[in-house]
């Protein structure tokens, strides 16, 4: 399973990293590097390999070529132990992927009974805690169907959140949502940052990127173009390509 990092290594290292879909380039060369606690936010263009990157990271795709390392476990879809390494790399999707037939609370605890081998009333208890988080320990018993948009969303964060991750990642967690919607998950992931989480999201909020991120990443044409501190990427960059993108969003 590996060793845990210390303080001195980052706690997710990509390296290198191309993939390829038949003739297609999606990746190409890309080195990012996110210490423990460091909020990092990828942007860019539609089809810049913004997803990809977060899925090799995650483990759900294959690359090339490269390394891609999580507190201190090289990650591939082929690594032994994948589920386990998996549930230390929180993933929340554009949908939510809940189970339609099971309960917010059972949605919670599945996999934490599955993978983390935890008794029913530990995963319950875990469960409950993380709802507590997102706000949403009322509505342990409904079904997804009768959430809001914005809740399903909130009780995917909190369902990965039960695994206890090493890193959360976050791949355009709000595009999927009513603008009315958006806001209370941002503060969900506001709130994630301010304990320490150790976070990759995937945004056009360029507003959350301003006030929680501690690093911002443009990826264009499978490339990661420039990473720098809010205040330098917003404020002084000079790469036509990033203008373009700003003024799009802004």
């Amino acid at each position: 399973m590996g060793t845990a990092i210390s303080s001195l290594d980052p706690m997710v290292s990509v390296a290198g990293l191309s993939k390829h879909f038949h003739a297609q380039q999606v990746l190409s060369d890309v080195h990012l590097s996110v210490a423990a606690g460091e909020r990092v936010v990828v942007c860019g263009p539609s089809g810049s390999g913004k997803s990809t990157l977060a899925r090799c990271i995650s483990g759900l795709e294959s690359y090339a070529s490269g390394t891609v390392t999580v507190n201190g476990v090289v990650v591939s879809p082929r690594m032994r132990h994948a589920d386990l390494v998996r549930a230390n790399i929180g993933m929340v999707f554009q949908q939510f992927n809940l189970f339609p037939h099971l309960s917010v609370l059972e949605n919670c605890t599945l996999a934490q009974r599955w993978v983390r081998r935890r008794s029913r009333q530990e995963a319950r208890q875990t469960a409950l805690a993380y709802l507590d988080k997102v706000r949403l320990a009322e509505k342990a018993s409904a079904y997804p169907a009768q959430l809001s948009g914005g809740q399903q969303q909130r009780v995917a964060i909190a369902r990965a959140l039960c695994l206890n991750p090493s890193v959360m990642l976050f791949d355009e967690a709000t595009s999927a949502l009513d603008p009315e919607m958006v806001k209370e998950v941002l503060e969900t992931m506001i709130l994630l940052a301010r304990d320490g989480m150790t976070m990759i999201c995937i945004t056009h909020e360029m507003g959350f990127a301003r006030a929680v991120a501690d690093k911002v990443a443009f990826m264009d044409g499978g490339r990661i173009v420039q990473a720098a501190p809010p205040g330098e990427f917003f404020g002084n960059c000079a790469d036509p390509r990033i203008q373009r993108f700003l003024s799009k969003v802004f």
